[in-house]
């Protein structure tokens, strides 16, 4: 069966990093945080939190729903991220655009979860050893 569409629409911080070569010798050597970590505590409270709700509440998804799912993020400051937030009338964030029929704005975890198992989502059956 082909996985369901999910494309998630939400601002992400941006860390900094150097060239691969000296990424890979600083991890090697533990001397630094990784790449994605770089420059997060900089940013506002708010906004931290927002990424960290959005990642927890996708990896949420992914468990959940396994193969039956396959979700993209974008950000709406770059240019595929601008194209579906046009495309999709996205004004607020997180807007989550499920099988590219139906968007959903904001946090409501019933509504999505709705939407994805009506649209064909299958929830995944985790067997704990």
């Amino acid at each position: 069966m082909k996985p369901l569409h999910l494309d998630v629409i939400a601002p992400l911080p941006e860390g900094w990093g150097m060239c691969l070569s000296c990424e890979m010798l600083l991890a090697r050597a533990n001397l630094d945080q990784a790449p994605a970590e770089r420059g997060r505590e900089e940013y506002p409270a708010q906004w931290q939190e927002d990424f960290r709700r959005l990642s927890e509440f996708v990896l949420n998804l992914a468990t959940r729903y396994g193969d039956s799912i396959l979700i993209q993020i974008f950000d709406p400051r770059s240019v595929q991220g601008l194209i579906k937030s046009i495309r999709y009338g996205a004004r607020s964030y997180p807007t989550f655009i499920v099988a590219s029929q139906e968007k959903i704005v904001g946090w409501d975890v019933n509504c999505l979860q709705q939407t994805l198992e009506t649209l064909g989502a299958v929830e995944q059956m985790v067997i704990m050893p």
